[in-house]
């Protein structure tokens, strides 16, 4: 395990507050703050567009991070997009695959609107969208296996579900999927940096975000594509092309050719600095610590009368009512009695969330860096909530 208190030092709001919304967003550390006041007061330019040294310097730092995170994830770093966050990734393939009418998608009820409403959008392009129904959280293999069609072009399932944090056997969805020649869509949101990976390899499409487990700073993501030729560009401009006449135009390779205009460099730089802090830690040890604490918080909210969890144990999302009240009335009395900082509502997942709780849940999200003194404040105050 890993020092905690020393952890702490990197995120210093956490000594005026008690922060369990890291499923929504993690805090960023100093290390990838201090990398991006770096880049603006040391060596700032763009990105790809210079011989000048600033711009080398600019180059060098943005590539290091897809090195850094293509190394993380197992797959090669001339394969991975970045993006501004999960939802740019996912959109990124549901507008770059030339869709037939006819073709089917299938996802599930467990999705975030991230996996969900893209492919709803298509719709209107004569796609199919198959929901495959959860069953106390899970969707099965033998599911997936029972939906597959000649018609299915796309699986698109989440890892964790931001709602219950259950964990969907991802690794054995891959198989099947391509014993059907069908290629698979992974969303890791919930998952990258919290838990260790299967191989990104075995996804023909993986999408993440940098803002949640892997600690980076707010608009960035990535896109890791097994097959660049999948996918057609649908943004256009500087960056992209490898030559250009006033007929035509060639594009670029993968990655430059999903990366036109300039990009985040900041951001991705930051995201760089937050991929060595958690390589520090490791994954194995991150994942141990949230989900002891994962247990410890949700059975001591089942020891409360009146309290409903949702979540099942191992998770490190944790979904729960008090009777009597609503989810946002819980959240704001808990925020203004003990400084605690959870979600409320539809978190983004209104079909699997309203399955629950027509009004939505209380969500509570472990970080690495939350501490058991933070889940025993939280299980009082929810008591004294409850009465």
């Amino acid at each position: 395990m890993y020092d905690l208190p020393a952890l702490r030092e990197e995120f210093p709001v956490l000594s005026r507050c008690i922060y369990l919304d890291s499923a929504s967003t993690s805090q960023t550390p100093r290390c990838a703050v201090e990398a991006m006041n770096s880049y603006f007061f040391d060596y700032a330019a763009n990105h790809g567009r210079g011989a000048h040294h600033l711009a080398r310097r600019t180059t060098g730092e943005y590539e290091r991070t897809r090195r850094l995170l293509g190394e993380f994830l197992g797959v090669p770093e001339g394969n991975l997009v970045f993006t501004k966050n999960t939802t740019e990734a996912i959109n990124l393939v549901a507008r770059g695959i030339c869709w037939q009418k006819g073709d089917e998608i299938l996802t599930t009820d467990l999705e975030h609107h991230s996996n969900l409403v893209p492919w709803l959008a298509l719709r209107e392009q004569g796609v199919r969208v198959k929901i495959l129904r959860q069953k106390n959280g899970y969707v099965t293999a033998e599911d997936l296996k029972e939906a597959l069609s000649p018609a299915t072009r796309l699986v698109a399932v989440n890892h964790v579900t931001n709602v219950l944090g259950t964990v969907q056997p991802v690794e054995e969805f891959a198989r099947i999927s391509h014993d059907q020649g069908v290629p698979i869509l992974l969303d890791a949101a919930q998952s990258a940096g919290h838990m260790p990976l299967p191989p990104g390899k075995i996804f023909d499409y993986l999408a993440l975000p940098g803002h949640k487990g892997l600690l980076g700073p707010q608009g960035t993501g990535a896109l890791f594509i097994s097959d660049p030729d999948s996918l057609a560009a649908t943004c256009f401009g500087g960056g992209i092309v490898e030559e250009v006449t006033l007929d035509q135009f060639t594009l670029l390779p993968c990655p430059a050719r999903f990366e036109p205009g300039t990009p985040n460099i900041p951001g991705v730089i930051g995201l760089g600095a937050a991929i060595d802090l958690v390589n520090r830690l490791t994954v194995r040890s991150v994942h141990g610590h949230e989900t002891a604490l994962g247990d410890l918080l949700r059975n001591g909210l089942m020891d409360i009368p009146g309290v409903t969890v949702y979540s099942p144990s191992r998770s490190t999302v944790i979904s729960f009512n008090v009777a009597s009240k609503k989810p946002d009335e819980v959240a704001l009395l808990l925020d203004q009695k003990a400084g605690i900082c959870v979600r409320s509502g539809m978190h983004c997942a209104q079909p699997l969330t309203t399955s629950l709780s027509p009004l939505g849940t209380v969500r509570a999200s472990i970080g690495c860096y939350t501490t058991p003194e933070e889940i025993e404040a939280l299980v009082g105050s929810v008591r004294e909530i409850a009465g």
